[in-house]
């Protein structure tokens, strides 16, 4: 019989990741915001600290995989997931404030407290990233049930991702005192929000144990990794397909805020928080309409739908100001078709990684949980170090931060040529300094990196699924079947 799900223990945890993803969007969307628009850092540092990013991520290639066999065999009276959960949570949290604030250091300095820095958020976020995703599919193995949790669970994310989005750029460049006055209050109260959320989910959720889970399991050891993710060929191809699906989705997302203040010239304006608004509406309708068309529709059929829509976005955006008008109508169509399919995508690559857990423990003999699902926060780790190492040289390589983002973040600081002036006159007198300073060379490289490089990844991750994967629901059904009847046997030889 398939295990159903309490009401309460599903919008608890799918609630609570509200707080998670406003504080993972503000780390991975606006911290090169911070460092170019706030505190202004020449073209040297900020190619320093992309590489430091990417580099980095050999480190998680360890850090997550080894995580996830921490708490595979983790067994305490708070069960396994839910202390690495709160752990992580008040750690990174106090870290990724501390990214946040100027120290006044600059060059040097600069780079190797930043370094240290982003380790040690990486090492702490990781502990409660790897425990979240890894309790979602311990609750039940019916792919219904996997599939309402897993989308309501991206609601709320994509709620929490989306009020960080359309908040920050209308509140640091507005905020009394400067922009870097406004990052520490926000990076402050999301800390909180993120701490609160996590907390509540370790108090009101308890775990039990599936029917088909071992229980005589030995323990994961760190030579099985390769073996658990190799051998496992569902796995490795829902690994490449979210790799280059996370890839091209961050890359527009953190070139979205640079796209609308420095290409729109609409610095300081509501206008990105507008186009948030239509995307919020847009990714969440494909979110509550998920379980509803996937009784009526199969997986490929509706990642095909979604490919085709996030196609036409991405045309609409590439198109506005060269054929179509640049103005809130077109750049409003293109973020609602792009973001509605995209909200599909979420929830497919979710429940297949979720899928390969059954699959994998068919295949191989055991079960592990947090080893797979170490493989989702470390491809979105890899994915936002490239999205950062393509941002970093974009606006570098453009000319756009040393000839307009540095000189601008210097005069709108509180000591700075427009830091005395009324708010309006500020703005107005930044959006002048844009039109005067960006040219027609930097619009372009900015439209390719945003636009162009993530449509290739996007069509490429679609047809590695469509050709390589294939767990259907006829194929998993068998899979859950030859489980429960390992599972009577084992446990009528342990009874004998």
């Amino acid at each position: 019989m398939s295990e159903k799900v309490s009401k309460k223990t599903k919008y608890t945890y799918s609630m609570t990741c509200l707080g998670r993803d406003m504080i993972y969007t503000l780390y991975s969307t606006y911290l090169l915001v911070f460092f170019t628009s706030a505190i202004g850092l020449s073209d040297f540092e900020l190619i320093a600290i992309s590489i430091v990013i990417a580099v980095s991520r050999v480190w998680d290639a360890v850090n997550d995989p080894l995580m996830g066999i921490i708490i595979d065999n983790t067994k305490s009276k708070f069960g396994k997931f839910r202390p690495w959960i709160a752990l992580g949570a008040l750690l990174s949290s106090i870290f990724i404030f501390l990214m946040f604030q100027d120290f006044g250091l600059r060059g040097v300095p600069f780079i190797i407290v930043f370094t240290i820095l982003y380790l040690l958020v990486e090492i702490t976020f990781t502990m409660n990233d790897i425990a979240y995703w890894s309790m979602y599919p311990s609750f039940t193995t019916d792919p219904k049930e996997r599939e309402s949790i897993g989308s309501l669970a991206r609601v709320f994310a994509s709620l929490g991702m989306f009020l960080v989005i359309a908040l920050v750029p209308l509140i640091y460049p507005n905020f009394p005192g400067g922009p870097k006055r406004g990052f520490f209050y926000i990076a402050l109260i999301i800390a909180l929000i993120f701490v609160i959320s996590q907390l509540v989910l370790f108090f009101t959720i308890k775990e039990k144990p599936l029917d088909i889970a071992k229980t005589d399991q030995p323990k994961t050891k760190f030579k099985d990794i390769l073996r658990i993710i190799f051998k496992n060929d569902q796995l490795v191809v829902i690994i490449v397909s979210i790799l280059l699906f996370n890839i091209g989705y961050f890359i527009t997302t953190a070139l979205g805020i640079y796209f609308f203040e420095y290409d729109y010239n609409k610095y300081g304006g509501s206008e990105f928080t507008i186009f948030s608004v239509i995307l919020a509406v847009s990714q969440l309708g494909s979110l509550i309409l998920f379980p509803t068309l996937v009784k009526k529709f199969d997986r490929k059929q509706i990642f095909t739908v979604a490919l085709i829509m996030m196609v036409i976005g991405y045309l609409l955006f590439m198109s506005s100001g060269y054929v179509l008008p640049q103005n809130m109508i077109t750049l409003g169509l293109g973020g609602f078709f792009l973001f509605f399919g995209e909200g599909f995508v979420q929830v497919l690559v979710l429940v297949m990684l979720a899928d390969t857990i059954e699959y994998g423990q068919w295949k191989l003999g055991t079960r592990n949980e947090s080893v797979i699902f170490s493989i989702n926060p470390f491809v979105t780790k890899m994915a936002t170090s490239i999205q950062t190492l393509v941002v970093g040289l974009t606006l570098a390589l453009s000319g756009m931060n040393n000839t307009v983002i540095k000189p601008l973040a210097d005069k709108m600081d509180a000591g700075g040529e427009f830091g005395g002036m009324a708010q309006t006159q500020k703005i107005n007198a930044a959006r002048e300094f844009i039109a005067n300073n960006m040219t027609d060379g930097m619009r372009l490289t900015l439209r390719l990196s945003m636009i162009i490089v993530p449509l290739v990844c996007i069509i490429l991750a679609y047809f590695i699924y469509l050709k390589f994967y294939k767990i259907n629901k006829d194929l998993y059904q068998n899979i859950l079947t030859d489980l429960k009847q390992q599972q009577k046997v084992t446990s009528g030889d342990l009874n004998a």
